[in-house]
Protein backbone atom coordinates (compact mmCIF):
# COMPACT_ATOMS: atom_id res chain seq x y z
CA UNK A 1 0.00 0.00 0.00
CA UNK A 2 1.25 3.67 -0.71
CA UNK A 3 0.88 5.84 1.87
CA UNK A 4 -2.67 6.82 2.13
CA UNK A 5 -1.87 10.95 2.61
CA UNK A 6 -0.48 10.61 -1.20
CA UNK A 7 -4.10 9.58 -2.27
CA UNK A 8 -5.86 12.45 -0.44
CA UNK A 9 -5.65 14.68 -3.81
CA UNK A 10 -8.89 16.20 -5.00
CA UNK A 11 -10.50 13.65 -7.06
CA UNK A 12 -12.98 14.12 -10.29
CA UNK A 13 -16.14 14.77 -9.51
CA UNK A 14 -17.91 11.43 -10.41
CA UNK A 15 -21.32 11.53 -11.96
CA UNK A 16 -24.38 11.95 -8.80
CA UNK A 17 -24.80 9.09 -6.65
CA UNK A 18 -27.22 8.01 -4.04
CA UNK A 19 -25.84 9.65 -0.56
CA UNK A 20 -24.81 6.89 1.95
CA UNK A 21 -28.09 5.81 4.64
CA UNK A 22 -25.60 5.79 7.07
CA UNK A 23 -24.99 9.11 9.59
CA UNK A 24 -21.46 6.98 10.56
CA UNK A 25 -18.98 4.99 9.00
CA UNK A 26 -15.82 2.71 10.28
CA UNK A 27 -13.21 5.41 8.40
CA UNK A 28 -14.72 9.04 7.37
CA UNK A 29 -17.31 11.14 7.82
CA UNK A 30 -20.89 10.48 6.49
CA UNK A 31 -21.57 11.40 2.60
CA UNK A 32 -17.83 11.92 2.67
CA UNK A 33 -16.06 10.28 -0.40
CA UNK A 34 -13.12 7.98 0.23
CA UNK A 35 -10.23 6.99 -2.33
CA UNK A 36 -10.09 3.47 -2.53
CA UNK A 37 -6.57 3.15 -1.45
CA UNK A 38 -7.48 5.05 1.55
CA UNK A 39 -10.52 2.91 2.41
CA UNK A 40 -7.79 -0.18 1.53
CA UNK A 41 -5.27 1.04 4.13
CA UNK A 42 -8.08 1.56 6.61
CA UNK A 43 -9.44 -2.18 6.44
CA UNK A 44 -5.38 -3.52 6.46
CA UNK A 45 -5.11 -0.93 9.50
CA UNK A 46 -7.95 -3.09 11.32
CA UNK A 47 -6.97 -6.46 10.08
CA UNK A 48 -2.79 -5.59 11.47
CA UNK A 49 -5.04 -4.56 14.93
CA UNK A 50 -6.96 -7.62 15.28
CA UNK A 51 -4.16 -9.77 14.35
CA UNK A 52 -1.96 -8.12 17.17
CA UNK A 53 -4.94 -8.39 19.63
CA UNK A 54 -4.94 -12.26 18.74
CA UNK A 55 -1.45 -12.90 18.55
CA UNK A 56 0.56 -10.73 20.06
CA UNK A 57 2.86 -11.33 23.12
CA UNK A 58 0.96 -9.28 25.52
CA UNK A 59 -2.20 -10.47 25.17
CA UNK A 60 -1.14 -13.80 26.20
CA UNK A 61 -4.39 -15.36 27.09
CA UNK A 62 -5.43 -16.03 23.19
CA UNK A 63 -2.47 -18.48 22.43
CA UNK A 64 -3.94 -20.66 24.80
CA UNK A 65 -7.14 -22.27 25.75
CA UNK A 66 -6.29 -23.67 28.78
CA UNK A 67 -3.52 -23.55 31.46
CA UNK A 68 -3.13 -25.94 34.63
CA UNK A 69 -0.58 -25.79 37.15
CA UNK A 70 0.26 -29.45 38.73
CA UNK A 71 2.61 -30.32 41.87
CA UNK A 72 4.55 -33.37 40.32
CA UNK A 73 7.03 -34.84 43.26
CA UNK A 74 7.56 -37.88 41.35
CA UNK A 75 9.76 -38.06 37.94
CA UNK A 76 7.46 -39.33 35.23
CA UNK A 77 3.51 -39.02 34.31
CA UNK A 78 1.70 -39.95 31.51
CA UNK A 79 -0.52 -37.47 29.23
CA UNK A 80 -3.07 -38.77 27.30
CA UNK A 81 -5.45 -38.19 24.53
CA UNK A 82 -8.46 -40.04 23.72
CA UNK A 83 -10.46 -40.28 20.54
CA UNK A 84 -14.00 -39.01 21.42
CA UNK A 85 -17.19 -40.80 19.53
CA UNK A 86 -14.51 -42.48 16.83
CA UNK A 87 -12.09 -39.45 16.40
CA UNK A 88 -9.49 -36.87 18.53
CA UNK A 89 -11.06 -33.57 18.67
CA UNK A 90 -8.59 -32.38 16.91
CA UNK A 91 -5.48 -34.60 14.84
CA UNK A 92 -2.61 -32.53 16.67
CA UNK A 93 -2.44 -29.71 19.59
CA UNK A 94 0.17 -27.49 21.00
CA UNK A 95 1.68 -27.84 24.15
CA UNK A 96 4.24 -25.49 26.55
CA UNK A 97 5.35 -27.31 30.02
CA UNK A 98 6.66 -24.73 31.74
CA UNK A 99 8.97 -25.02 35.48
CA UNK A 100 7.27 -23.36 38.18
CA UNK A 101 8.35 -21.96 41.79
CA UNK A 102 5.39 -23.59 42.99
CA UNK A 103 2.22 -24.77 42.35
CA UNK A 104 -0.04 -21.82 42.86
CA UNK A 105 -2.39 -19.99 41.43
CA UNK A 106 -0.21 -16.80 41.79
CA UNK A 107 2.26 -18.73 40.19
CA UNK A 108 0.09 -19.85 36.98
CA UNK A 109 -0.84 -16.09 36.89
CA UNK A 110 3.00 -15.01 36.73
CA UNK A 111 3.99 -17.25 33.86
CA UNK A 112 0.80 -17.23 31.76
CA UNK A 113 2.86 -14.52 29.76
CA UNK A 114 5.51 -16.61 29.25
CA UNK A 115 3.17 -20.02 28.57
CA UNK A 116 1.79 -17.64 25.68
CA UNK A 117 4.57 -16.54 24.15
CA UNK A 118 6.33 -20.22 24.37
CA UNK A 119 3.12 -21.26 21.88
CA UNK A 120 4.37 -18.84 19.68
CA UNK A 121 7.77 -20.42 19.08
CA UNK A 122 8.34 -23.60 16.61
CA UNK A 123 6.81 -26.35 17.86
CA UNK A 124 8.77 -29.53 17.66
CA UNK A 125 6.43 -32.37 16.68
CA UNK A 126 5.69 -35.28 19.47
CA UNK A 127 4.08 -38.48 18.10
CA UNK A 128 2.61 -40.89 20.82
CA UNK A 129 5.09 -42.60 23.17
CA UNK A 130 7.07 -39.44 22.58
CA UNK A 131 8.75 -37.89 25.97
CA UNK A 132 8.14 -34.42 26.99
CA UNK A 133 9.97 -31.99 29.00
CA UNK A 134 9.41 -28.99 31.05
CA UNK A 135 11.37 -25.81 29.38
CA UNK A 136 11.23 -22.18 29.03
CA UNK A 137 10.76 -20.86 25.48
CA UNK A 138 9.78 -24.18 24.49
CA UNK A 139 6.42 -25.74 22.33
CA UNK A 140 5.59 -29.30 21.58
CA UNK A 141 3.10 -30.01 18.89
CA UNK A 142 1.72 -33.23 20.01
CA UNK A 143 0.36 -35.35 16.64
CA UNK A 144 -1.82 -38.19 17.79
CA UNK A 145 -1.92 -41.50 16.55
CA UNK A 146 -5.05 -42.32 14.68
CA UNK A 147 -4.44 -45.73 14.19
CA UNK A 148 -4.94 -46.42 18.27
CA UNK A 149 -7.96 -44.85 19.95
CA UNK A 150 -5.66 -43.44 22.34
CA UNK A 151 -2.11 -41.31 22.14
CA UNK A 152 0.11 -41.49 25.33
CA UNK A 153 3.26 -39.04 26.07
CA UNK A 154 5.47 -39.10 29.15
CA UNK A 155 5.95 -35.86 30.71
CA UNK A 156 9.72 -36.42 32.62
CA UNK A 157 9.36 -34.00 35.56
CA UNK A 158 12.73 -34.68 36.53
CA UNK A 159 13.86 -32.06 39.06
CA UNK A 160 11.30 -30.14 38.71
CA UNK A 161 8.64 -29.95 41.36
CA UNK A 162 5.87 -27.81 40.05
CA UNK A 163 5.15 -27.51 36.44
CA UNK A 164 2.57 -25.41 34.43
CA UNK A 165 1.03 -26.98 31.10
CA UNK A 166 -0.40 -24.38 28.58
CA UNK A 167 -2.36 -25.94 26.04
CA UNK A 168 -4.23 -25.22 22.50
CA UNK A 169 -6.87 -26.69 23.51
CA UNK A 170 -8.69 -28.02 26.66
CA UNK A 171 -7.43 -31.36 27.66
CA UNK A 172 -10.73 -32.82 28.72
CA UNK A 173 -12.10 -32.59 25.11
CA UNK A 174 -9.45 -35.56 24.59
CA UNK A 175 -10.82 -37.72 27.11
CA UNK A 176 -13.23 -40.40 26.75
CA UNK A 177 -12.49 -43.09 29.37
CA UNK A 178 -9.14 -41.96 30.98
CA UNK A 179 -8.42 -38.36 32.43
CA UNK A 180 -5.64 -36.54 30.77
CA UNK A 181 -2.75 -36.99 32.98
CA UNK A 182 -1.95 -39.75 35.80
CA UNK A 183 0.95 -40.87 37.85
CA UNK A 184 2.94 -44.11 37.68
CA UNK A 185 0.09 -45.93 39.16
CA UNK A 186 -2.52 -44.45 37.16
CA UNK A 187 -3.65 -42.23 39.59
CA UNK A 188 -5.50 -38.95 38.55
CA UNK A 189 -3.70 -35.95 38.54
CA UNK A 190 -5.85 -33.33 39.38
CA UNK A 191 -4.46 -29.34 38.47
CA UNK A 192 -3.82 -26.77 41.62
CA UNK A 193 -5.10 -24.07 39.73
CA UNK A 194 -6.53 -23.52 36.00
CA UNK A 195 -6.87 -20.63 33.78
CA UNK A 196 -9.39 -19.85 32.99
CA UNK A 197 -10.89 -19.64 36.19
CA UNK A 198 -13.83 -21.72 35.99
CA UNK A 199 -16.58 -19.17 37.29
CA UNK A 200 -19.37 -20.36 39.75
CA UNK A 201 -22.46 -20.94 37.99
CA UNK A 202 -25.04 -20.84 40.03
CA UNK A 203 -28.68 -21.71 39.23
CA UNK A 204 -29.87 -20.62 36.54
CA UNK A 205 -33.42 -18.63 35.74
CA UNK A 206 -34.94 -21.81 34.34
CA UNK A 207 -33.41 -23.82 37.26
CA UNK A 208 -35.06 -20.81 39.85
CA UNK A 209 -38.26 -21.00 37.95
CA UNK A 210 -38.78 -24.24 37.65
CA UNK A 211 -38.25 -25.76 41.44
CA UNK A 212 -40.34 -22.56 42.52
CA UNK A 213 -42.92 -23.48 39.93
CA UNK A 214 -42.60 -27.02 40.74
CA UNK A 215 -43.19 -26.17 44.63
CA UNK A 216 -46.46 -24.46 43.75
CA UNK A 217 -47.84 -26.91 41.82
CA UNK A 218 -46.90 -29.21 44.71
CA UNK A 219 -49.14 -26.67 47.29
CA UNK A 220 -52.01 -26.80 44.69
CA UNK A 221 -52.30 -30.59 45.08
CA UNK A 222 -53.10 -29.97 48.45
CA UNK A 223 -56.73 -28.56 47.04
CA UNK A 224 -57.60 -31.69 45.84
CA UNK A 225 -59.96 -32.67 48.29
CA UNK A 226 -62.20 -30.36 46.32
CA UNK A 227 -63.21 -33.04 43.77
CA UNK A 228 -64.95 -34.91 46.54
CA UNK A 229 -66.93 -31.96 46.58
CA UNK A 230 -68.31 -32.73 43.67
CA UNK A 231 -71.34 -34.51 43.86
CA UNK A 232 -70.85 -37.16 41.15
CA UNK A 233 -67.62 -37.53 42.06
CA UNK A 234 -68.49 -37.92 45.84
CA UNK A 235 -71.31 -40.52 45.20
CA UNK A 236 -68.98 -42.33 43.23
CA UNK A 237 -66.43 -42.27 45.67
CA UNK A 238 -68.70 -43.65 48.32
CA UNK A 239 -70.17 -46.43 45.93
CA UNK A 240 -66.72 -48.08 45.24
CA UNK A 241 -64.40 -46.82 48.29
CA UNK A 242 -62.19 -49.77 48.63
CA UNK A 243 -61.15 -49.89 44.67
CA UNK A 244 -60.50 -46.03 44.50
CA UNK A 245 -58.21 -46.30 47.34
CA UNK A 246 -56.65 -49.57 46.05
CA UNK A 247 -56.06 -47.88 42.63
CA UNK A 248 -54.80 -44.49 44.12
CA UNK A 249 -52.51 -46.09 46.16
CA UNK A 250 -51.03 -48.96 44.10
CA UNK A 251 -50.51 -45.95 41.21
CA UNK A 252 -48.55 -43.90 44.48
CA UNK A 253 -46.47 -46.39 44.79
CA UNK A 254 -45.86 -47.48 40.97
CA UNK A 255 -44.62 -43.43 40.87
CA UNK A 256 -42.29 -43.82 44.30
CA UNK A 257 -40.41 -46.09 43.71
CA UNK A 258 -39.53 -45.34 39.86
CA UNK A 259 -38.35 -42.23 41.11
CA UNK A 260 -36.67 -43.75 43.93
CA UNK A 261 -34.62 -45.78 42.04
CA UNK A 262 -34.79 -44.37 38.16
CA UNK A 263 -33.69 -41.16 39.50
CA UNK A 264 -32.80 -40.60 43.09
CA UNK A 265 -30.92 -42.98 43.92
CA UNK A 266 -29.03 -43.68 40.51
CA UNK A 267 -27.72 -39.94 40.67
CA UNK A 268 -26.82 -39.31 44.38
CA UNK A 269 -24.09 -42.09 43.85
CA UNK A 270 -22.45 -39.82 41.12
CA UNK A 271 -23.12 -36.57 43.35
CA UNK A 272 -21.71 -38.13 46.31
CA UNK A 273 -18.23 -39.93 44.92
CA UNK A 274 -17.14 -36.20 43.88
CA UNK A 275 -16.76 -36.07 47.58
CA UNK A 276 -14.51 -38.94 48.26
CA UNK A 277 -12.14 -40.89 46.30
CA UNK A 278 -12.25 -44.27 48.36
CA UNK A 279 -15.44 -46.76 47.15
CA UNK A 280 -16.14 -47.85 50.76
CA UNK A 281 -16.11 -44.00 51.57
CA UNK A 282 -19.12 -43.40 48.77
CA UNK A 283 -21.01 -46.85 49.61
CA UNK A 284 -21.57 -45.93 53.70
CA UNK A 285 -22.56 -42.87 53.18
CA UNK A 286 -24.75 -43.12 50.59
CA UNK A 287 -26.25 -46.51 52.53
CA UNK A 288 -26.45 -44.51 55.64
CA UNK A 289 -28.63 -41.52 54.22
CA UNK A 290 -30.75 -44.05 52.42
CA UNK A 291 -31.32 -45.91 55.43
CA UNK A 292 -32.19 -42.53 57.41
CA UNK A 293 -34.45 -41.72 54.78
CA UNK A 294 -36.38 -44.98 54.74
CA UNK A 295 -36.78 -44.51 58.29
CA UNK A 296 -37.66 -41.22 59.01
CA UNK A 297 -41.46 -41.14 57.96
CA UNK A 298 -41.56 -43.80 60.93
CA UNK A 299 -40.35 -41.35 63.58
CA UNK A 300 -42.07 -38.29 62.12
CA UNK A 301 -45.10 -40.59 62.94
CA UNK A 302 -44.34 -42.01 66.16
CA UNK A 303 -43.19 -38.02 67.19
CA UNK A 304 -46.69 -36.93 66.11
CA UNK A 305 -48.43 -39.60 67.39
CA UNK A 306 -46.74 -39.16 70.81
CA UNK A 307 -46.93 -35.11 70.82
CA UNK A 308 -51.19 -35.45 69.76
CA UNK A 309 -51.42 -37.39 72.99
CA UNK A 310 -52.01 -40.78 71.12
CA UNK A 311 -54.40 -39.71 68.68
CA UNK A 312 -54.69 -42.21 65.81
CA UNK A 313 -54.73 -40.47 62.57
CA UNK A 314 -53.97 -42.92 60.10
CA UNK A 315 -56.54 -45.28 59.81
CA UNK A 316 -59.20 -44.22 56.66
CA UNK A 317 -61.89 -46.70 56.90
CA UNK A 318 -65.57 -46.29 55.08
CA UNK A 319 -66.14 -43.16 53.14
CA UNK A 320 -69.61 -42.01 52.69
CA UNK A 321 -71.30 -39.09 51.39
CA UNK A 322 -74.09 -37.20 53.97
CA UNK A 323 -77.30 -34.99 52.63
CA UNK A 324 -75.04 -32.06 52.09
CA UNK A 325 -72.45 -34.11 50.03
CA UNK A 326 -69.76 -33.45 52.61
CA UNK A 327 -67.02 -36.39 53.10
CA UNK A 328 -67.04 -38.73 56.36
CA UNK A 329 -64.49 -40.91 57.83
CA UNK A 330 -64.74 -43.03 60.76
CA UNK A 331 -61.23 -42.43 63.04
CA UNK A 332 -60.02 -44.65 65.27
CA UNK A 333 -60.03 -41.64 68.26
CA UNK A 334 -61.82 -41.04 71.58
CA UNK A 335 -64.63 -38.99 70.08
CA UNK A 336 -65.50 -35.67 68.63
CA UNK A 337 -64.55 -34.04 72.06
CA UNK A 338 -62.58 -30.40 71.49
CA UNK A 339 -59.37 -31.59 72.99
CA UNK A 340 -59.20 -34.45 70.59
CA UNK A 341 -60.44 -32.57 67.45
CA UNK A 342 -57.73 -30.26 68.46
CA UNK A 343 -54.91 -32.93 68.98
CA UNK A 344 -56.08 -34.92 65.86
CA UNK A 345 -55.96 -31.97 63.77
CA UNK A 346 -52.40 -30.59 65.15
CA UNK A 347 -51.40 -34.27 63.82
CA UNK A 348 -52.68 -33.90 60.54
CA UNK A 349 -51.40 -30.38 59.52
CA UNK A 350 -47.58 -30.88 61.79
CA UNK A 351 -47.34 -34.65 59.83
CA UNK A 352 -48.35 -32.98 56.40
CA UNK A 353 -46.11 -29.79 57.17
CA UNK A 354 -42.99 -32.20 57.77
CA UNK A 355 -43.97 -34.14 54.50
CA UNK A 356 -43.84 -31.26 52.17
CA UNK A 357 -40.96 -29.29 54.15
CA UNK A 358 -38.40 -32.94 52.87
CA UNK A 359 -40.38 -32.77 49.72
CA UNK A 360 -39.23 -29.11 49.14
CA UNK A 361 -35.75 -30.18 49.66
CA UNK A 362 -35.10 -33.19 47.43
CA UNK A 363 -37.28 -30.76 44.65
CA UNK A 364 -35.03 -28.14 45.38
CA UNK A 365 -31.90 -30.57 45.35
CA UNK A 366 -33.13 -32.27 42.13
CA UNK A 367 -33.28 -28.30 40.19
CA UNK A 368 -30.29 -27.28 42.33
CA UNK A 369 -27.65 -30.38 41.22
CA UNK A 370 -28.72 -32.34 38.32
CA UNK A 371 -31.01 -28.94 36.63
CA UNK A 372 -34.04 -28.44 35.18
CA UNK A 373 -34.94 -31.63 33.19
CA UNK A 374 -33.86 -34.18 36.03
CA UNK A 375 -35.99 -31.81 38.46
CA UNK A 376 -39.14 -31.89 36.73
CA UNK A 377 -39.12 -35.79 36.83
CA UNK A 378 -38.67 -35.83 40.51
CA UNK A 379 -41.64 -32.74 40.98
CA UNK A 380 -43.52 -35.24 39.04
CA UNK A 381 -43.27 -38.07 41.35
CA UNK A 382 -44.21 -35.59 44.32
CA UNK A 383 -47.25 -34.43 42.26
CA UNK A 384 -48.55 -38.02 41.61
CA UNK A 385 -47.57 -39.08 45.32
CA UNK A 386 -49.33 -36.41 46.88
CA UNK A 387 -52.52 -36.87 45.45
CA UNK A 388 -53.74 -40.12 47.73
CA UNK A 389 -51.43 -38.26 50.20
CA UNK A 390 -53.86 -34.92 50.41
CA UNK A 391 -57.20 -37.13 49.55
CA UNK A 392 -56.24 -39.24 53.14
CA UNK A 393 -56.01 -35.93 54.72
CA UNK A 394 -59.22 -33.93 53.73
CA UNK A 395 -61.10 -37.10 54.72
CA UNK A 396 -59.44 -37.84 57.95
CA UNK A 397 -60.22 -33.24 58.25
CA UNK A 398 -63.86 -33.56 57.15
CA UNK A 399 -64.37 -36.95 59.16
CA UNK A 400 -66.47 -37.46 62.25
CA UNK A 401 -63.14 -36.98 64.53
CA UNK A 402 -63.11 -33.77 63.22
CA UNK A 403 -65.91 -32.97 61.66
CA UNK A 404 -64.38 -29.61 59.64
CA UNK A 405 -65.91 -27.81 56.88
CA UNK A 406 -64.82 -28.55 53.44
CA UNK A 407 -63.41 -25.48 53.20
CA UNK A 408 -61.17 -24.94 56.15
CA UNK A 409 -60.22 -28.72 55.41
CA UNK A 410 -58.86 -27.45 52.27
CA UNK A 411 -57.83 -23.79 53.93
CA UNK A 412 -55.64 -26.46 56.66
CA UNK A 413 -54.26 -28.53 53.88
CA UNK A 414 -52.95 -25.47 51.78
CA UNK A 415 -51.69 -23.90 54.57
CA UNK A 416 -49.12 -27.06 55.64
CA UNK A 417 -48.55 -27.74 52.30
CA UNK A 418 -46.33 -23.84 51.94
CA UNK A 419 -43.70 -25.94 53.53
CA UNK A 420 -42.75 -27.21 50.29
CA UNK A 421 -41.62 -23.72 49.23
CA UNK A 422 -39.57 -22.96 51.65
CA UNK A 423 -37.85 -26.32 51.56
CA UNK A 424 -37.08 -24.95 47.88
CA UNK A 425 -35.73 -21.43 48.99
CA UNK A 426 -34.06 -23.06 51.51
CA UNK A 427 -31.90 -25.27 48.50
CA UNK A 428 -31.64 -22.85 46.30
CA UNK A 429 -30.37 -19.84 49.06
CA UNK A 430 -28.39 -22.27 50.42
CA UNK A 431 -24.38 -22.86 49.06
CA UNK A 432 -24.53 -27.13 49.24
CA UNK A 433 -21.93 -28.90 47.60
CA UNK A 434 -22.65 -31.57 45.19
CA UNK A 435 -21.79 -34.41 47.53
CA UNK A 436 -23.84 -32.96 49.78
CA UNK A 437 -26.79 -32.38 47.30
CA UNK A 438 -26.04 -36.47 46.27
CA UNK A 439 -26.43 -37.43 50.04
CA UNK A 440 -30.17 -35.37 50.39
CA UNK A 441 -31.06 -37.35 47.35
CA UNK A 442 -29.65 -40.22 48.67
CA UNK A 443 -31.93 -39.50 51.91
CA UNK A 444 -35.20 -38.46 49.77
CA UNK A 445 -34.86 -42.16 47.46
CA UNK A 446 -35.01 -43.64 51.04
CA UNK A 447 -38.27 -41.87 51.87
CA UNK A 448 -39.85 -42.72 49.02
CA UNK A 449 -39.16 -46.59 48.91
CA UNK A 450 -40.51 -46.24 52.75
CA UNK A 451 -43.67 -44.34 51.69
CA UNK A 452 -44.34 -46.53 48.70
CA UNK A 453 -43.29 -49.83 50.66
CA UNK A 454 -44.85 -49.76 53.92
CA UNK A 455 -47.31 -47.48 53.52
CA UNK A 456 -48.70 -47.45 49.57
CA UNK A 457 -48.53 -51.09 48.69
CA UNK A 458 -49.49 -53.35 52.08
CA UNK A 459 -52.64 -50.93 52.02
CA UNK A 460 -53.63 -52.68 48.43
CA UNK A 461 -53.32 -55.87 50.37
CA UNK A 462 -55.49 -54.63 53.28
CA UNK A 463 -58.49 -53.85 51.30
CA UNK A 464 -58.58 -57.60 50.04
CA UNK A 465 -60.04 -56.77 46.73
CA UNK A 466 -61.04 -59.60 44.26
CA UNK A 467 -58.77 -60.72 41.96
CA UNK A 468 -59.98 -58.36 38.90
CA UNK A 469 -59.75 -55.62 41.13
CA UNK A 470 -56.30 -56.79 42.42
CA UNK A 471 -55.02 -56.97 38.60
CA UNK A 472 -56.13 -53.47 38.30
CA UNK A 473 -53.88 -51.85 41.29
CA UNK A 474 -51.45 -54.35 39.52
CA UNK A 475 -52.33 -52.30 36.20
CA UNK A 476 -52.00 -48.58 37.83
CA UNK A 477 -48.93 -49.69 39.73
CA UNK A 478 -47.36 -50.30 36.44
CA UNK A 479 -48.78 -47.36 34.79
CA UNK A 480 -47.16 -45.26 37.64
CA UNK A 481 -44.17 -46.61 36.91
CA UNK A 482 -43.82 -46.32 33.18
CA UNK A 483 -45.17 -42.74 33.50
CA UNK A 484 -41.75 -41.65 34.88
CA UNK A 485 -39.48 -44.38 33.33
CA UNK A 486 -40.66 -42.57 30.19
CA UNK A 487 -38.20 -39.80 31.63
CA UNK A 488 -35.47 -42.06 31.03
CA UNK A 489 -35.70 -41.44 27.30
CA UNK A 490 -33.61 -38.22 27.24
CA UNK A 491 -32.25 -38.35 30.37
CA UNK A 492 -28.27 -38.04 31.45
CA UNK A 493 -26.81 -38.77 34.76
CA UNK A 494 -25.90 -35.95 36.80
CA UNK A 495 -22.22 -34.20 36.69
CA UNK A 496 -20.48 -31.41 38.62
CA UNK A 497 -21.95 -27.93 38.22
CA UNK A 498 -25.51 -29.19 38.36
CA UNK A 499 -26.50 -30.05 34.90
CA UNK A 500 -26.83 -33.89 33.16
CA UNK A 501 -23.81 -34.93 31.81
CA UNK A 502 -23.75 -37.80 29.19
CA UNK A 503 -19.53 -38.07 29.50
CA UNK A 504 -17.85 -39.52 32.32
CA UNK A 505 -14.13 -40.25 32.43
CA UNK A 506 -14.74 -43.75 34.89
CA UNK A 507 -12.21 -42.50 37.68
Amino acid sequence: LKPFWLKLAPVPKPAPTRPQSSPRGACGAAKMRVSPSFASFCIWLAASAVAEDEHGHGHGSAAYEWAGIFEVPENNYMWTAQKVSGSYADPAMKLAILPAPNATKEALDALAQEGAHALEETCADVHSGGVLTPQMDACYRLVFDEHLWQSLYTVNTTGVGSVAFFAEHVPTEFESTAHYLKDKNGEDIEPVAELPEEEEAGMTAEEWGGSLGAAVIVNLVTLVGVVLTIPAISRAAAANTAIFEGLVSAFAAGTLLSCAFFLLLFEATHLVGEGWTEEVDVLWRWGAMVLAGFVLPAVIDVSVHAGSGGVETIAVVDVSANDSGKQAAAQVSDGGEPRSKARLIGAVALGDFMHNLCDGFFLGAAFKGCGAGFGWGVALGTILHELPQELADYTVLTGKGVGMSPARALLLNFLSGLSVIIGVLAMNLSDVANPSVGLLLAFGGGVYVYIAAVECMPKVHRLQLSAKHNALCLLAFVVGTVIIGLILLDHEHCAAGGHAHGHGHGH
